[in-house]
């Protein structure tokens, strides 16, 4: 490459020149007497405030060898730990709801080792250690207390001391060597390392998951807090170890399967609904708005009403004539019913069969529309109460029957009674039972004596048709009857 080319030799007239600035630094540019007078722009690398800036140097100084680059190191912050004794106090009440009293009873335990873990609590090894010794002993106080074999209660016992071991004296410090000279194995159990027994213990609990399954839950809860024992340095380890905790964890879950795949409970977002106008509006603020609304709507009623009660009374008014009302009444005309001379033939063929009866008031026979009526007295009929013929009644039947078989058309029986209300021990329902069955009777008795009996129906009127009032005894006698119809002779 020639010297024209290169943008750091000497001949750089009229050539614009940039030097790298490493780091980002910021420069000032610095011109020595030969390069003022070249017309060239040159970007220097000197720091802002250099010396060099200030001392006589050669006059093409830009074409040095730049200083070496040596990046400023940036000092970690120091990390704010929370006081043992701080820590020891927020967890030695913390709770978790769980059905496995055995992990339930070491959450203290268990999330002040994880604190340590993560070294953000003061190491200090003669209060944590006096600490972690009474929180054993609290805890296997209260699995016995609760009824947990005795066996898994030293299972467990020994799982939590190994684990403080494990991670207490692979915490960085001063102090681990008071730890390795207690150790929560050498305090309770006279062990100086975990060793291979944990691991083989955690074998034999695997072929039988249902009845250790909460004491297995805790070792997978150690296992993920870091405890790792003989395999901490071995080559490897952690492979091991993976493998170890992940053959526990399905196990767990072949017992108990998961009730769901979603990882988190609480995923979802919290469904909100839209908040409705009115909602939340208290009850006496609703009774205001309805009460106000009544009365407008008792005001809108009163003034309508009022305007057309007036509009009607003056309607009213118009129609009252002014004149004297005078009242007219109509002479009564009596209904005169034309008698034919058949009719009057076959009327008197009847009333001649019942001369004896009609004369004594105890029957009748008269036209009444389209039929002729042939009416019977109780009194010659039945006893008081009684729907049963009397025996005087026989010889007058016996003339109706044949009176009337000579007559042609249908014969309708039809009985009769007042409006008295029978007892209570009476054998017929009501009124209109009675005036059936006695008509009944009647047609049984005429019956015997008429070629054609099915010529006879039987109608019961009860107290629907009174021939008078029943205000007295005689007229509520009238209505007590039974009458027998034919049809005229030209109605056929």
């Amino acid at each position: 490459m020639s010297n024209s080319d290169d943008p750091f030799g000497a001949n750089n007239g009229n050539k614009t020149v940039i030097r790298p600035r490493p780091g980002g630094a910021s420069g000032q540019s610095g011109f020595g007497a030969g390069s003022a007078s070249s017309g060239s722009t040159v970007f220097s690398n000197q720091p802002f405030g250099s010396p060099a800036a200030n001392l006589s140097g050669p006059t093409d100084w830009v074409s040095q060898q730049s200083p070496e680059y040596a990046p400023k190191q940036v000092q970690p912050r120091p990390t704010r730990k929370i006081p043992l004794n701080v820590a020891i106090a927020a967890h030695s009440n913390a709770e978790v709801k769980t059905t496995n009293p055995i992990t339930q009873a070491a959450v203290p335990l268990l999330v002040l080792l994880g604190r340590l873990r993560q070294l953000v609590v003061d190491m200090d090894a003669v209060p944590l250690m006096q600490h972690v010794a009474r929180s054993i002993n609290e805890f296997e106080r209260t699995l016995l207390a609760r009824g947990i074999d005795q066996e898994q209660v030293q299972i467990a016992k020994y799982t939590l001391c190994a684990t403080a071991d494990d991670i207490v004296q692979n915490l960085p410090g001063t102090e681990k060597h008071v730890w390795l000279q207690y150790s929560m194995l050498a305090q309770f159990f006279g062990a100086r390392t975990s060793g291979t027994v944990l691991f083989d213990k955690i074998r034999q609990l695997l072929a039988n998951p249902t009845v250790y399954y909460d004491l297995l839950e805790l070792i997978h809860s150690c296992l993920s807090l870091g405890f790792e024992g003989q395999y901490r340095a071995a080559a490897g380890g952690d492979i091991e170890l993976q493998r170890i905790r992940r053959d526990v964890f399905q196990t767990l879950r072949t017992v108990k399967p998961r009730g769901t795949d979603e990882i988190s409970p609480r995923w979802r977002g919290v469904v909100t609904r839209m908040r409705v106008a009115g909602e939340g509006m208290p009850l006496w603020a609703i009774g205001a708005l309805a009460l106000a609304f009544l009365a407008g709507v008792y005001m809108l009623l009163r003034f309508i009403i009022a305007g057309e009660g007036d509009a009607m009374a003056q309607t009213m008014v118009q129609l009252h004539p002014k004149t004297a009302i005078e009242i007219r009444r109509e002479e009564f005309k009596p209904l005169v019913t034309e008698v034919f001379e058949a009719d009057k033939a076959q009327l008197e063929r009847i009333r001649e069969a019942l001369a004896p009866e009609i004369e004594e008031g105890l029957a009748d026979a008269f036209i009444k529309g389209e039929k002729i009526v042939l009416t019977v007295s109780n009194v010659l009929l039945f006893p008081s109460g009684s729907a049963d013929v009397t025996p005087e009644f026989e010889p007058l039947a016996n003339r109706i029957a044949v009176a009337l078989d000579k007559e042609p058309g249908p014969i309708n029986i039809v009985g009769h009674t007042d409006n008295v209300k029978l007892r209570a021990t009476s054998r017929f329902k009501s009124n209109y039972d009675l005036s059936v069955a006695r008509a009944e009777s009647v047609a049984g008795l005429i019956r015997k004596f008429i070629a054609e009996a099915d010529r006879i129906t039987v109608i019961g009127k009860g107290e629907d048709e009174p021939v008078a009032s029943n205000d007295t005894a005689e007229d509520r006698a009238k209505n007590r009857r039974v009458e027998i119809n034919i049809p005229r002779e030209e109605s056929l």
